[in-house]
């Protein structure tokens, strides 16, 4: 299922490049400065495709080595797909996206609702798999999942503090359309609301800093997901102003700009730290007991004979 959920996001990935000028559009696209395709069509993916997309190929590995953090892993990848794939079942029925015919939305609409349900299912498996699984696993290593839980929440905060300035500029029921995507304009058929998208990544973020400050093996995989999706956030966010020429003029800059860009390479500089510290071995992890290429472990005998042997022994 979890190859399912990666197949559908390739497919519209694939069909983007198809339908692209060039390639590099596409990665404009999801920096969020798009071109016109080539067809008369609209554009299908964003930024998250190719990052829940990867995530689900390395879940699905994890569930094909039987590692003990299988229902960790496949519960991070089907929660966080279920925040990104919900908004397009009520928004692809607008008038916010020119071109996209209803063919387009009629499959764009399939795929999120497949996605919903197989997220659904593997939350369901998940916790079904979820026993002695924590007994299995290491804890995390206490200076790593100190850093961690820093920079996740410090992240958490700075977009929950973007959303109280959204609330206090637009007005709260602007603000919450906004949020659900009343009348907003897309630019692709998959695509969230923006400020439902920034509350999806303040919110990951905020439960990972909870998890990482316990110390909870169960936090790894959600982490290193919830790490990549602000890694790639702040790394688009910033190609986008650097191809606007914000950061070279950094100085001239109204100061909520500056804000714009300190809080996108804060993002991806703690999204890549934070993956580079949970990439480390957890401390304790639970090592095979038992025989290992022939040999027994420290502190290991081999069991006695028994006291009666058979005949001819």
């Amino acid at each position: 299922m979890c190859l399912l959920l990666a197949l559908l996001g390739a497919g519209w990935i694939t069909r983007d490049i198809i339908v692209a000028q060039r390639p590099v559009d596409v990665w404009w696209l999801w920096a969020g400065v798009p071109s016109r395709p080539e067809s008369a069509g609209a554009w299908a993916t964003t930024l998250w495709e190719p990052v829940l997309g990867t995530g689900c190929l390395i879940a699905a590995v994890v569930v094909l080595r039987r590692s003990p953090s299988v229902p960790y892993a496949v519960s991070a990848v089907a929660g966080v797909t279920l925040l990104f794939r919900a908004p397009p079942l009520w928004n692809l029925g607008a008038d916010g996206l020119p071109g996209a015919g209803a063919g387009a939305r009629g499959w764009a609409l399939i795929t999120a609702g497949v996605a919903l349900v197989v997220s659904v299912l593997l939350l369901i498996a998940a916790s079904a798999g979820r026993g002695g699984a924590d007994r299995r696993e290491g804890r995390l290593r206490r200076a790593p999942a100190g850093v961690v839980a820093v920079l996740l929440a410090g992240s958490g905060l700075i977009l929950v503090a973007w959303q109280v300035y959204s609330v206090r500029e637009l007005g709260w029921s602007t603000y919450w359309g906004s949020v659900v995507g009343d009348g907003d304009a897309y630019r692709a058929l998959l695509q969230p609301p923006g400020n439902w998208t920034l509350l999806s990544l303040a919110l990951l973020s905020l439960v990972s800093a909870v998890g990482a400050a316990r110390r909870a093996p169960s936090m790894r995989p959600l982490g290193l997901l919830t790490a990549a999706l602000l890694l790639a956030h702040g790394a688009a966010a910033l190609a986008a102003e650097q191809r606007a020429g914000l950061i070279s003029h950094f100085r001239a800059l109204a100061p909520r700009t500056q804000l714009d860009v300190a809080t996108a390479a804060f993002a991806a500089l703690a999204g890549l730290v934070v993956l580079l510290a949970l990439a480390r071995p957890a401390a304790g992890a639970a090592a095979p007991r038992g025989p290992v290429g022939g040999q027994l472990p420290p502190g290991y005998a081999p069991p006695p004979p028994p006291a009666d042997l058979p005949p001819n022994w």
